[in-house]
């Protein structure tokens, strides 16, 4: 305790703040709630010495350059609270804070760590930090005294509030680093990795610690420990804020055989009107106030131009960034799915906010999944005869051997991939001898087209091979996916279709 006292003392006698006295004295997280408080507890506040608290009053700290300030910290809250860039959001998670602060502090805490290792070398180590991070310490009060103004909690789910400080004096002070280091800086100008900045915030923790450097020429070029003769401080910049990320979720059917999942783009000119992404966009964007276009569609597998997506519909997510609410109230995404089911040619279900960590059944292997399938199919060259339909009756699994297809060689690699079909049932049509229709059970990423019509043989086994005649495909239609999520809800007043 007495140590503790003598270290106290001489940091206040060098002009460091009481924050940075308590970061050397390594406080505990809830120390630096009320530090007034702490230092009366701990009995390290000297008493009665007006004159030196006025003079420490009027110096800037030597050490975080008036960052602790705790008058300026708490206009902060203030200001946060009453801003119009704030106040835009309505995110019950509450707030997480990003604050940008200079390398110079780095460079102060060096030349303060050189000095109380001399002084009290018992107390601190060259190897291990002498203190509390600046960072550290700056969000426990900060967030402490957002949390008390707010009314929210800290959350890292919540919007995130954006801090810079900025020092007018930083570079002149950082130059010295490169004569006590030379070297540093001659390897970091011949190293093509390395960033234009004068230094970085890892490569300064890595070559400059008191157990590095040559201690007799850091003092040499630069004052052990630091002085604030000026009253320069550090300079708080604008504060901005950034909404959350969210991730709604949902399924989705399409009616038209005449649109995109996403839109169509090739040579930068539209393909198509419209898409399925766009349509659940338009509906879903207004309620999180972003555009439509800053949405992140995902789903599981997609389905061509001309396929419809029937049944309950396939798994789709959508990625909001800068979200300006996290909620999703019943009515609204009510509203949301009525509203799409308006186009008459997509509808969603099961729309709800879901987690990141989620996202695992919508990104994970396509492989494990089984699709669903109904192919209306054409005979070219005879009539659908009950040997075809029976030989199209497949209960068993089979693998076949995919080369990658004609119509898609453009956008995907040439490779011959296995794919097994799971089950095969075809019926023949009454009104018309040469069709049939076949429902297909197979694996995720088949190509159905190319199991019926073989793909100039680039597909096989396929429907043309095993029936030995000439068949194609005429429609094609998603009927089930094997994904049970997201949650299925039962919701009043859907689209019917």
């Amino acid at each position: 305790m007495a140590q503790q006292q003598e270290i106290y003392n001489y940091l206040r006698s060098v002009d460091c703040c009481k924050v940075c006295c308590l970061r050397f004295l390594k406080g505990a997280k809830e120390d630096f709630i009320d530090i007034d408080a702490t230092l009366l507890k701990r009995g390290l506040e000297p008493k009665n010495d007006h004159q030196k608290a006025k003079k420490l009053k009027e110096n800037v700290c030597i050490a975080c350059l008036g960052l602790f300030d705790l008058d300026r910290i708490a206009t902060l809250a203030r200001e946060v609270k009453e801003h119009g860039g704030y106040q835009q959001y309505q995110c019950e998670a509450g707030f997480l804070t990003s604050i940008s602060l200079p390398i110079v502090l780095h460079l102060r805490q060096l030349a303060l760590w050189l000095d109380v290792l001399d002084r009290f070398p018992q107390a601190f180590s060259a190897s291990n930090a002498p203190d509390i991070a600046v960072k550290d310490a700056l969000k426990m009060i900060i967030i402490h005294q957002l949390e008390t103004t707010l009314g929210k909690p800290f959350s890292v789910d919540g919007v995130m509030i954006n801090v810079p400080y900025s020092y007018a004096n930083e570079q002149e002070e950082l130059n010295v680093l490169e004569l006590v280091s030379p070297g540093v800086f001659a390897s970091r100008k011949t190293n093509k990795h390395t960033k234009k900045e004068f230094i970085s915030r890892n490569a300064f923790e890595k070559h400059f610690t008191p157990d590095v450097i040559n201690k007799d020429r850091f003092r040499k070029h630069y004052s052990v420990p630091p002085v604030s003769t000026e009253e320069v401080g550090l300079v708080r910049g604008e504060l901005t804020f950034t909404g959350p990320t969210i991730f709604l979720a949902g399924r989705y059917n399409k009616f038209s055989r005449e649109l995109s999942q996403t839109p169509w783009m090739i040579d930068g000119k539209r393909k198509m009107e419209g898409s399925v992404q766009e349509t659940i966009a338009a509906s879903i964007a207004p309620h999180f106030g972003v555009a439509e276009e800053q949405l992140i569609f995902s789903s599981s597998g997609r389905e061509d131009v001309d396929v419809r997506c029937l049944g309950e519909g396939r798994p789709f997510v959508l990625e909001i960034i800068d979200a300006k609410t996290d909620q999703l109230p019943e009515e609204v995404a009510i509203r949301m799915e009525q509203q799409v089911g308006t186009s008459q040619t997509v509808a969603i279900r099961d729309v709800q906010l879901v987690k990141r960590e989620d996202l695992v059944h919508i990104r994970g292997s396509e492989e494990d999944k089984r699709k669903f399938y109904r192919a209306l199919c054409v005979t070219t060259n005879e009539p659908v005869t009950e040997e075809m339909i029976r030989k199209l009756r497949i209960d068993e699994p089979f693998v076949m051997q995919q080369v990658t297809p004609l119509r898609v060689l453009h956008r995907r690699t040439l490779l011959a991939r296995p794919r097994t079909v799971y089950s095969v049932r075809a019926y023949a049509c009454r009104d018309n001898p040469y069709a049939m229709v076949v429902d297909i059970v197979s694996q995720a990423g088949t190509y159905i087209k190319e199991l019926v019509h073989s793909d100039f043989g680039r597909t096989g086994p396929s429907f043309r091979s095993i029936i030995g005649t000439a068949i194609d495909i005429h429609a094609l239609d998603v009927m089930a996916i094997d994904l049970d999520w997201p949650k299925k809800l039962r919701r009043p007043e859907e689209g019917d279709h």
